[in-house]
């Protein structure tokens, strides 16, 4: 259950660069909803980073926990939406989400992800990245708040999340950069395309 709270909550994988760095995390429970806050160093360019993290046609290949991801059919205002699949397990508890979300994007700077209750496995979630030129490439300011539709086991605590969290983040930081890097190398992104 924690590999998919992880999935849901940070939907970031693993990689061999080892040049991110992660500079706060934190996990909290409020009654039923999970929130996750973390600063994450990317030592890539902003816009590379963006096209990385808002890419949900190729979001599954950043993570073995993602079954599925792609852009759905569009709102009907045109606003983008996207739809995952994550599955894992912790300890006796495995579990498949399934996420709807609308796509809020501000270019370079902001990517936010609002779920549709009326199709997924969670009653509400929010999760949204803000990206910052610093000297050193891409500050990443990420947050999540989210209330599963479904019972977890009264012993998946806030910390066993959060331990699992300091043990994932820094890979996951290190696949979005590799990810940002190999598109400034040629790689192009099919970003934005929508599937119904």
């Amino acid at each position: 259950m924690i590999r998919i709270l992880l999935a849901c909550l940070l939907t970031l994988p693993s990689a061999a660069i080892v040049a991110a760095e992660i500079e706060y995390l934190n996990v909290d429970r409020d009654g039923k909803i999970l929130h996750v806050d973390s600063v994450l160093l990317i030592n890539a360019p902003r816009a590379l980073v963006f096209a990385a993290l808002s890419d949900y046609s190729a979001f599954a290949e950043l993570s073995d926990r993602y079954k599925q991801s792609r852009f759905i059919e569009p709102a009907a205002d045109g606003t983008p939406r996207i739809y995952t699949e994550i599955e894992g397990c912790v300890w006796f508890f495995c579990r498949t989400v399934e996420r709807y979300a609308r796509l809020e994007l501000t270019p370079d700077e902001k990517i936010v992800a609002i779920v549709e209750p009326e199709q997924s496995d969670l009653i509400s979630g929010r999760e949204q990245w803000l990206l910052e030129e610093v000297p050193t490439g891409t500050r990443v300011t990420y947050t999540h708040s989210m209330q599963p539709d479904f019972w977890l086991p009264p012993l998946l605590g806030i910390w066993a999340i959060r331990h699992a969290l300091e043990k994932d983040a820094l890979s996951a930081a290190n696949n979005i950069e590799a990810r940002a890097l190999g598109q400034d190398q040629g790689i192009e992104s099919d970003s934005f395309v929508t599937e119904p």
